[in-house]
């Protein structure tokens, strides 16, 4: 597998509340983003604690042998430590309801792929030249509005509810998670990434830069193609090529 990842302030920003981790597995490779959220104390702690619980728990309990609802199982575990982790810090340092995180995270054992997400972070496919097919399925109120039928696909950008998350990790003591399954063709390349990466790129942009060099370099273009566009969030990406 190739691989390109970064994490960075942004432009606008005072400090870092992203949050990203990879770590090989025996038979294939676990990648993890996490977004601190925005305007709310303990967004930096709380983003740093999902990403280290999910990380401990996927590496300590993962085996080549599972099958794909066992892996699925043991990826919605590590979702519930990263929440009962945040939540249980938020708690002690009296930060309940104030202090949370956005997770999305991947396991891809040669083509096929386990995607599990909280929040609005995000997954995509990339391939042929650029097309970009979104896996996750973002916990807004933006997205709520438009699956109740009452906005247009396209308004979700634009929403002044699309950053008010229905779901983030440690905000309660239990949350819920969605996974999904892909497979990567060849030449497909998977992207996880923080609003701040999306948010500044129109997806016909955000794909052509993802498949445009090899996925070290192609991270670092779309990583200065955000800036370009103001950085106004920290901005997260991981790019994975089988």
């Amino acid at each position: 597998m190739e691989l390109g990842q970064y994490c960075e302030i942004g432009r606008v920003r005072e400090e870092n509340q992203d949050t990203i981790a990879t770590r090989a597995l025996p038979d294939g490779l676990l990648a993890v983003v996490c977004d601190g959220m925005g305007g709310m104390q303990g967004g930096k702690e709380a983003s740093v604690i999902a990403a280290a619980a999910f990380t401990k728990r996927m590496t300590q309990d993962y085996r080549e042998d599972m099958n794909d609802d066992a892996l699925s199982e043991l990826m919605y575990a590590a979702a519930g430590d990263a929440n009962q982790a945040v939540y249980t810090a938020a708690v002690a340092a009296d930060l309940r309801m104030r202090m949370g995180t956005t997770l999305v995270a991947a396991v891809l054992r040669g083509h096929q792929c386990r995607v599990i997400n909280i929040g609005d972070s995000r997954a995509y496919v990339i391939c042929g030249e650029g097309e970009t097919t979104q896996i996750t399925v973002d916990h807004t109120a933006a997205q709520y509005l438009y699956e109740r039928g009452d906005i247009e696909a396209e308004e979700r950008a634009t929403h002044p509810r699309r950053n008010e998350l229905t779901r983030a990790v440690g905000v309660m003591p239990h949350v819920l998670a969605d996974c999904f399954a892909c497979t990567l063709e060849e030449g497909h390349r998977l992207l996880l990434c923080s609003d701040g990466l999306y948010g500044m790129l129109e997806d016909a942009l955000m794909g052509r830069l993802a498949m445009a060099a090899p996925p070290a370099d192609a991270a670092k273009h779309l990583l200065d193609a955000a800036n370009e566009q103001g950085g106004r969030d920290n901005i997260s990406v991981i790019l994975i090529a089988p």
